[in-house]
């Protein structure tokens, strides 16, 4: 019986794990944005105190940092418990003006928004082309890190970060 209640265990604490971890498949694998490609996607793309930023799939929160020290609004988006922890720590000394949510970022609210950051896997691309085609305003800026979004109009790349807008 011992053997029973401890395979029991086991699958409750894999099921319990899933469940906490289980969205941090659907974007890509947490990699840390580097400096020289979170320089190349703030070159591509002024942000200042008129932007409301969304960085979905925001990770350890740098670009969110980054985009309240130039004093715009900053949201993120990341299913990873832990890197919202981390993101939220990282942004204590921006709270009035950066903020990090537990969600899908296919859960996005992207009404407001002027500039989008994303590095997600090129199979999850084409629902993140379709949903800011969909729910964002026409003159939205997008950068994305190394995937491109089909459908969308690459306007310019440096380095590993191209900028985006939608098609007319």
């Amino acid at each position: 019986m011992s053997g029973f209640l401890w395979l029991v265990g086991v699958l409750l604490a894999l099921f319990l794990f899933a469940r906490w971890f289980g969205g941090m498949g659907i974007g890509a694998p947490w990699l840390p944005v580097r400096k020289q490609d979170m320089e190349a996607a703030f070159k591509l793309v002024s942000v200042g105190a008129q932007d409301v930023v969304v960085d979905l799939g925001s990770g350890d929160g740098r670009l969110l940092a980054e985009s309240a020290k130039r004093g715009a609004r900053a949201i993120g988006y990341e299913l990873n418990p832990f890197m919202v922890w981390v993101s939220r720590a990282r942004l204590k000394k921006y709270s009035r003006r950066a903020e990090v949510y537990r969600r899908n970022l296919l859960e996005a609210d992207l009404k407001e928004v002027t500039v989008v950051f994303v590095f997600g896997m090129e199979w999850i691309m084409p629902l993140i082309s379709e949903k800011l085609k969909r729910e964002a305003k026409r003159d939205v800026r997008i950068v994305s890190f190394a995937f491109a979004l089909p459908g969308l109009v690459e306007e310019k790349k440096e380095g590993i970060a191209r900028l985006y807008r939608l098609p007319d």
